[in-house]
């Protein structure tokens, strides 16, 4: 049997029962507060609901002063998550109100985008009116599952109307509408010494190296690739020398190994997260010139991801020019695609191509 749980309006009125004391005051009460009509047997089989739901009665009617309801235990734990509950809501409507600000979210490391996006939106207008609101969310959303629940259901609900991450899952094929930004590359932190300005995967997997979690697209490109090139792998126990999302801290101490000159695991990361770390960035400071990034690749293909914004679909007049700004900022920032190679140079030189990739129109 389905399992039916109450939802807001069967916690308003199990509330407006508490407060009222009977069904008949809770139907006045609910009239006068909500301007919502609602018979006495409707409050019955409400309750009967929340009943079965939670296994046991959640009230004794009748049984307090002047014939009152009584919350049972199991009862004064239904309250505290009606409470919930509503409280929910009414966050979720007070976003939702907010009309003449437009809600982005993305992950950390685009901060390099959105940051130039909030400049020039709030430049465009009087001082203190903000048109475009950020969101960041954790470094632990980056994995596939997570930004799902955290920024593309979101955007179906309208809690926020842009997103700069992955594409949407086919499931949101008729929802949303996903525009290409630009691909980044997973690119190797090495000594400057290294030889070459690439580095082959087969040669990386003889390596110990610092890489993403499972859940991350970075690692699950690696791992396919891995798993469908002709690759002698010794296996993930002796090429993984850490998960992390933490990157920073991964990659502050693998390069002060450099610049000791001492022997150190590889770190692997995208091309837009390693950007900040190199020289002339905001954390490519003291030290950097001791180590350098180059390119992952098989075979003269780089692995590359496909960073997208994405909007409700089909996409609200208002949005359009701030999406056409964000194209031209990642355009302008060449970088975010990687190092500059001799493997398919021209991919470091074109700007990103702008596509519908969900829907066309």
């Amino acid at each position: 049997m389905r399992d039916r749980a109450p939802d807001e309006w069967d916690c308003v009125v199990f509330m407006a029962v508490v407060e009222a004391g009977t069904r008949q005051r809770a139907v006045r009460l609910l009239a006068d507060r909500y301007d919502e009509y609602i018979t006495v047997e409707g409050v019955r089989t409400i309750l009967l609901k929340i009943n079965r739901w939670l296994g046991r009665p959640a009230l004794r009617e009748g049984v307090g002063p002047r014939g009152k309801a009584e919350l049972t235990v199991r009862g004064r734990r239904f309250q505290r998550f009606c409470e919930r509950v509503r409280s929910l809501y009414q966050d979720e409507r007070g976003r939702l109100a907010e009309s003449d600000v437009t809600r982005l979210v993305c992950l950390p490391h685009h901060a390099t985008i959105v940051k130039t996006l909030y400049v020039e939106t709030l430049a465009q207008h009087p001082p203190g009116e903000e048109k475009v609101g950020i969101e960041e969310l954790q470094q632990s959303d980056r994995g596939n599952e997570s930004f799902f629940d955290q920024a593309f259901w979101p955007l179906t609900t309208g809690t926020y109307h842009l997103a700069i991450g992955q594409p949407p899952p086919a499931e949101y094929r008729d929802e949303l509408q996903s525009d290409l930004l630009y691909e980044s590359q997973l690119e190797v932190l090495v000594p400057a010494d290294h030889p070459g300005d690439t580095m082959p995967l087969a040669e990386f997997v003889r390596s110990m190296s610092h890489i993403p979690p499972k859940d991350s697209r970075a690692r699950l490109l690696l791992e396919e690739r891995i798993a469908a090139c002709p690759i002698d792998d010794p296996g993930e126990e002796r090429r993984v020398a850490s998960e992390t999302y933490e990157i920073g801290s991964v990659i502050e101490r693998v390069a002060l190994l450099h610049e000791c000159g001492l022997p150190s695991p590889l770190v692997l990361a995208p091309s837009d997260i390693a950007l900040i770390y190199k020289p002339g960035m905001r954390f490519g400071g003291a030290g950097v010139e001791h180590s350098k990034w180059v390119p992952l690749h098989h075979e003269g293909e780089r692995l590359t991801l496909e960073v997208h914004v994405t909007t409700a679909n089909p996409r609200p007049n208002h949005l359009r020019p701030i999406v056409a700004l964000l194209k031209k900022i990642c355009a302008d920032q060449p970088r975010l695609r990687g190092e500059v190679t001799s493997i398919h140079h021209h991919d470091d030189v074109e700007p990103p191509r702008p596509v519908y990739a969900l829907d066309p129109v």
